[in-house]
């Protein structure tokens, strides 16, 4: 964010993106209690319109495969380059991303349990270096003089044209996968209770750890430091002004977890994809239903995992041949796809919670949960995340790092909006050709229950 929009108050833009999204979760973890499906926001938007639904799922699908992917990009060059200065050997950015792959596959065929586990170590670990850290780097300011002006929220406003919008989209990313544990509730004990308590806790430590952190950078470096900082160290930033406090040994074991950290999100990431395509497969619209059957021996969604190890290793190998550079042109433009992607099934999402409830309260339901949590808040946040939508659109070419004219603007945040359009209109056909294939759309397992009307009279 300071690399590429010049904004200093990089902490405020944390915190008005975390605002936005503590509108949208109260209504989607309560439709959650409601409507379990491991496809999450595909379940949630099929209650707004399964023809709309039939769009949501791939696209649900294709956002989580480009940030699981694009990973790949980012974990191949920095983690090759970790071990060939520590080892002296030559590992390629081939083989690192091979090795990530295996274990991401392996993961996929887990047990969730275990792979929660192997995930919360390594996470926790980050977040405890982070915060030391922070501890050594915000009783040293620069020039022992406190640093406060990122902690101006009028600095949000400054730096390049559609700099403050280009840098909440930007702090949009860091709270992907934050919808996660309704994806994943159905495979949890008590899910209700531990669905909210792992949205809510993971909300409070990445607002409180990212808009800490980046003021106690600042506060190091010096306000007036940390854009042309930022371009000139790029990833070693945190790590250089955290160096002469902590030794070389800790800032090893930071570079080590840096890699980790981006494992991590390719697991995760992984499983999310895995659980929407295996919701598909359940209801046998947009997958074949052999997708949608889980393991035998575990109950994992392991035909869904080995799909999308396939889909990766095509990736990876295509880059490779192609000898395209994988930060730009893997990292950059399949992570920022894919999180402008997750936004726009936000916006979505956040119009289905108050569709859901709305009818509900019409049919004579009486929920427990409170006007905001069922009306206002939804609204509110479908409003505001469609804004971020539109100014993300506007200003696709600084996130990319591209030329104003360059086609890729356009292209990239243009794939899911046709996705949408035109999955929507097959929606509309297949209600007319197919009524009850269209009946099992967003019904997870509960697709074989559906009304089924004979199909073949109109096909």
């Amino acid at each position: 964010m300071w690399a590429v929009t010049h904004i200093t108050a990089v902490p405020w833009a944390f915190l008005v993106v975390a605002g936005v999204i503590g509108m949208y979760l109260p209504g989607y973890l309560a439709m959650s209690k409601r409507v379990v499906n491991p496809g999450a926001a595909y379940g949630m938007i099929a209650h707004l319109s399964r023809s709309i639904a039939l769009a949501a799922g791939p696209i649900c699908y294709l956002a989580y495969m480009a940030l699981q992917v694009g990973l790949y990009g980012m974990i191949g060059p920095f983690v090759s380059g970790r071990v060939t200065d520590w080892t002296g050997l030559h590992v390629t950015t081939l083989q690192v991303q091979l090795i990530a792959w295996l274990i991401v596959l392996i993961s996929g065929l887990t047990r969730i349990k275990v792979t929660g586990w192997f995930v919360a170590l390594l996470m926790l670990a980050e977040v405890a270096l982070v915060v030391v850290f922070d501890a050594f780097l915000i009783p040293h300011p620069y020039q022992g003089h406190p640093q406060f002006g990122t902690l101006d929220p009028t600095h949000l406003l400054g730096g390049t044209g559609g700099g403050a919008a280009t840098t909440m989209c930007i702090a949009f990313l860091a709270y992907v996968g934050i919808e996660s544990g309704v994806v994943m509730a159905s495979e949890t004990r008590n899910r209700a209770r531990a669905t909210v308590r792992a949205t809510t806790t993971a909300m409070i430590i990445i607002t409180g750890l990212y808009s800490v952190t980046t003021w106690a950078i600042s506060q190091a470096a010096g306000d007036d430091n940390v854009v042309h900082r930022a371009q000139t160290e790029t990833q070693q930033f945190l790590f250089n002004l955290a160096r002469p406090y902590v030794g070389p040994v800790v800032i090893d074991v930071a570079n080590a977890l840096f890699g980790t950290s981006v494992l991590i999100a390719l697991i995760t990431f992984a499983l999310i994809s895995n659980r929407y395509l295996f919701a598909g497969g359940r209801e046998r619209v947009w997958v074949p239903r052999r997708i949608g059957q889980p393991s035998v021996r575990n109950g994992v969604p392991a035909a869904a995992a080995l799909v999308q190890a396939v889909i990766a290793l095509v990736v990876i190998l295509i880059w490779y041949l192609a000898g395209w550079d994988p930060v730009v042109t893997l990292f950059y433009y399949f992570g920022t796809g894919g999180g402008f992607t997750v936004m726009l099934l936000f916006a979505l999402t956040s119009l289905s919670v108050f569709v859901f409830f709305r009818r509900r309260r019409r049919a004579g339901e009486h929920d427990t949960e409170s006007v905001a949590v069922r009306a206002v808040l939804p609204l509110v946040a479908f409003v505001l995340l469609s804004a971020m939508v539109v100014l993300s659109v506007i200003n696709y070419d600084m996130m990319l790092g591209v030329p104003a004219d360059d086609p890729l603007r356009w292209i990239i945040p243009g794939i899911p909006f046709t996705l949408l359009v035109v999955l929507s209109v097959a929606g509309i056909v297949l209600r007319r050709v197919r009524p009850g294939t269209w009946m099992r759309i967003g019904l997870g397992e509960h697709a074989d229950l559906a009304a089924a009307p004979t199909e073949g009279a109109l096909a």
